[in-house]
């Protein structure tokens, strides 16, 4: 705890002025490393036994809000109709819960509400009885969206995800993007499970399997896999029970067990820690080349 603290502060000052080989990309890491000590490592480590948060994101129109809605019981958070969607992120959680949200634990950045919004600064809470204690869902922007606030939200609400529930659809599940997320979470052996949503009933023998070997080949042969068959909604915009009961009972179950969900948070943490060991140097060296680029830029003056 003390030597990432120690990391973060020694981040924070990091400016590499000069457009030095490598200076931009190593910028970026710099601000990536802090985001996600400020967001996830450091206030996971200091509440290891806070509940799991699951964050539920995907590519544009793949059902996440709808998937979420239906796993919780009721409409907690409103699909998008018009592309592309605006709107503040909602993180359901038991009313018991509630306290481990409520304050800037976790997202520091974001301003904590209790009604919905258009402002993505704005995380909206909602206490749901019906969901299990030690489990929090949290719907997420697109992560292919074209508005690019979009896209940087849902990849910070990502990286401070205990466990990532990945939303594809039948019609979407090759794309680049979505795959750009996954080898990230295999990068830092993130917590993943994969939800392949509106299969077309015709489809359902052949295109499960075909995600499944794509995983597989990605590093992903350990993550579970749920399909949702295509299917008609009710009037409430809910999926029928029997597509997501089997989504549900997986999350209720590793919710429920403590040694369970520890060891998804531990995996994720892990990880996420192996992943600023990996990179810190790379920032640390840039700092270096740009110390010596302004030693020898004072000396040719002099």
């Amino acid at each position: 705890m003390q030597a990432l603290t120690e990391l973060r502060e020694s981040l924070a000052p990091v400016r590499l002025p000069l457009p030095l080989p490598q200076a931009a990309e190593q910028l970026r890491s710099a601000r990536d490393m802090q985001r996600q000590l400020d967001d996830y490592i450091l206030p996971r480590l200091a509440t290891i036994e806070a509940p799991l948060l699951a964050v539920v994101g995907g590519s544009t129109g793949a059902g996440k809000s709808t998937l979420v809605n239906s796993l919780v019981g009721r409409v907690v958070t409103t699909p998008g109709v018009i592309r592309p969607t605006t709107k503040s992120p909602v993180l359901i959680c038991h009313p018991e819960d509630e306290k481990w949200f409520s304050d800037d634990r976790i997202l520091p950045g974001l301003v904590r509400s209790r009604a919905s919004s258009n402002d993505q600064n704005t995380l909206q809470i909602v206490a749901e009885p019906t969901l299990p204690r030690g489990l929090a869902l949290l719907d997420a922007p697109d992560v292919d969206s074209v508005v690019e606030q979009n896209r940087l939200l849902a990849a910070q609400l990502l990286q401070a995800a205990d466990l990532w529930v990945f939303v594809t659809s039948a019609a979407r599940y090759a794309d680049a993007v979505p795959w750009d997320f996954l080898k990230a979470a295999v990068d830092r052996s993130a917590a993943v499970a994969v939800v392949l949503d509106r299969i077309p009933p015709a489809a359902m023998n052949q295109v499960p399997p075909h995600l499944g070997q794509l995983m597989t080949q990605r590093g992903l042969a350990d993550s579970p896999l749920f399909a949702v068959p295509e299917t008609a909604t009710n009037a409430e915009g809910l999926l029928p029970d029997a597509a997501v009961s089997p989504i549900r009972t997986w999350l209720a179950t590793l919710a429920a067990d403590q040694s369970s969900r520890q060891r998804v948070v531990l995996q994720t943490l892990d990880g996420a820690v192996g992943s600023l060991v990996q990179r810190a140097p790379g920032v640390a060296g840039a700092v270096d080349e740009q110390a010596v680029a302004l030693d020898q830029l004072r000396s040719d003056a002099a």
